[in-house]
């Protein structure tokens, strides 16, 4: 199967944008001394690695319904998630809950978790859409 480069940006961008809403909620309700704290603050960064995964069955599961490759919706995702948090950290990053270390901690643990859900989803996501094994991907030009 042939994929196009704009296979699951529409649905993939839409689903980042409501997860990042999502984790800036549940960043909010974090008290702030989680994250200066550096005991509780490797805590959260450890569970940054194994909640990667579950990103993998949420965008298979738009991709079914889009008909578009798991693997693409996931990176699009990030995309539509890393936009978000820099335009909000960057225009109201008082959605966060927080100030000064913690504020800048959770910009950190985005990042974090950012490269483990890229990493998932180029290692782990299936590549078209229905497939169920690690098959690569053609991008057509």
């Amino acid at each position: 199967m042939v994929l196009s480069r704009c296979d699951g940006l529409v649905s993939g961008f839409i689903l980042g944008v409501a997860v990042a809403v999502g984790f800036a909620v549940v960043f909010r309700f974090i008290p702030a001394e989680w994250f200066v704290n550096t005991l509780s603050r490797a805590m959260l960064y450890a569970a940054q690695v194994p909640s990667a995964l579950v990103f993998i069955p949420i965008a298979a599961a738009v991709a079914r319904a889009q008909r578009e490759s798991p693997r693409q919706v996931l990176l699009w995702a990030c995309c539509g998630a890393l936009a978000f948090d820099g335009l909000v950290r960057g225009f109201w990053p008082a959605l966060y809950g927080h100030e000064g270390v913690a504020l800048t901690v959770v910009a950190t643990l985005l990042l974090w978790a950012f490269a483990w859900i890229v990493s998932a989803a180029l290692l782990l996501a299936p590549g078209g859409p229905g497939s169920t094994g690690h098959d690569s991907m053609r991008a057509v030009p």
